[in-house]
Parts: structure tokens; C-alpha cells; sequence
């Protein structure tokens, strides 16, 4: 591999692949962008924090109210570090049954992210604000991700 190929851009989900193989690239998988993985995480911390929010009772004081949704984001934060536990022990039950062997921790933690934060967002679409925007966005984004993994299945013949 030359330097030129080393240095080319390289991504982690579907979409930017499928568009960098539709302008002439390598749709490879690589695990090296850090601008994908902090906007993914960005993007599942504001829905998770958006869900947890619209929890919130409205007729609080707004001081009250702000201090409820700082203490929210620490929440949050703890919530995600649960779920991840959580996570890897599902992977460990669903891999003792038979299911997921080949699918290596880091995929099959991301799905299992993805669906909650997604399952979060479609909770949101209920709500009557410009939250649901942002839900909507989350879903979009999802169904445009899964679309091009699926379309860069098809195309190589093998799984994307």
C-alpha cells in the first residue's frame, strides 16, 4: 500500500463509504475516523438526553429546572455507562446460546447502541417541539446508514 492510499480517507459507516466508492474510493470498512465516531457519540448523548428531558415535569420552577437538566446530563452519562455493561452482557448470553459468535464485540455493541438510542428517538416523535426534529433527523440518518450498508452489500457480494 502506497502513502497516498494510506492517507486517503477511510470510514466506519455505510453512508461516507458508499459515497466515497461512488466517487471512485475504497468502500473498505476502517476504523480510523475519529470525526464519525465522536459525531455518532455526540448524536446518541442528545437523543438520550432529549428522552430523559421530556421526562422532566414541566410546572417546576426554572431555576429548579435548570438544575434538574444539569444533573440530567451526569445522568445520562451514567445511564450509557450502564447500558454498555448491560450490552456486553446480552452479547455474552446471545454468544453462549449460538448467535453472534463471528460478530466481534465492538459491532455487536454498536447495534445494540444504535437500537436503543433509536427506539429513544422514535419515543421523541410524539412530542410536540422542535425535538422531534431532532428525532427525525436521528431516523433518517439510521435508515440512510442501513440503505447504503445494504447497497454495498449487494454491490461487492459480500457483507459490507
Amino acid at each position: 500500500m502506497t502513502i497516498t492510499e494510506q492517507n486517503r480517507p477511510r470510514f466506519y459507516f455505510a453512508l461516507p463509504r458508499l459515497m466515497s466508492r461512488w466517487r471512485g474510493g475504497d468502500p473498505a470498512r476502517a476504523e480510523k475516523n475519529s470525526a464519525e465516531a465522536w459525531a455518532a457519540g455526540i448524536a446518541s448523548y442528545i437523543i438520550s438526553y432529549l428522552f430523559f428531558a421530556t421526562l422532566v415535569p414541566l410546572p417546576i420552577p426554572w431555576w429548579l429546572n435548570a438544575i434538574v437538566l444539569i444533573g440530567l446530563a451526569f445522568g445520562v452519562w451514567l445511564f450509557w455507562l450502564v447500558m454498555l455493561y448491560l450490552n456486553s452482557l446480552v452479547i455474552r448470553l446471545l454468544r453462549s446460546v449460538g448467535f453472534i459468535r463471528e460478530l466481534p464485540d465492538r459491532y455487536a455493541q454498536s447495534i445494540l447502541v444504535s437500537a436503543t438510542a433509536t427506539a429513544m428517538a422514535c419515543s421523541l416523535l410524539t412530542s410536540d417541539s422542535w425535538i422531534t426534529e431532532i428525532a427525525a433527523l436521528w431516523i433518517i440518518a439510521v435508515i440512510m446508514n442501513l440503505t447504503a450498508a445494504a447497497i454495498l452489500a449487494l454491490r461487492s457480494g459480500r457483507r459490507a
